[in-house]
């Protein structure tokens, strides 16, 4: 995977982990509402169907594209780096300790996600900064 498909996946994880923590806030305001369904974010469960898929499709060499028409197709809506989470009706009534436990997992992986961006946006300034010399 080159840095700008990675990139893309990283910040569409990013997008997912601030969603998923909106969702989760959501959950824990309403656990003593009557009738109020739990809901829940799935993206990498999406993520992980689109890199099967992807290893399934056809190979760009066998389509005869060029190295710069399949890095366009990858980074497109349909490429992995496209893959976008969505809010999903969990079963079950709120527990408010899964909930809790939820919502610190989720911190920690945005917080990891977060890091690496900042270490792969590093990394292309020190290249772009020092290139030529």
């Amino acid at each position: 995977m080159d840095i700008f498909k990675e990139m893309g996946t990283m910040v569409n994880a990013l997008d997912a982990a601030s969603l998923r923590q909106k969702v989760i806030s959501n959950n824990i305001a309403n656990v003593n509402t009557p009738g109020y369904q739990t809901k829940a974010v799935a993206f990498e469960e999406h993520l992980r169907k689109a890199m099967a898929d992807k290893e399934d499709d056809l190979s760009p060499a066998s389509l005869g594209l060029s190295p710069d028409e399949e890095r366009l197709l990858e980074l497109g809506p349909g490429g992995v780096a496209g893959v976008r989470p969505t809010i999903h009706q969990a079963d079950g009534k709120i527990d408010i300790n899964q909930q809790m436990v939820d919502q610190t997992k989720n911190q920690l992986y945005y917080e990891i996600m977060s890091s690496r961006v900042s270490y792969y946006i590093g990394s292309l300034k020190y290249v772009i900064e020092n290139f030529g010399r």
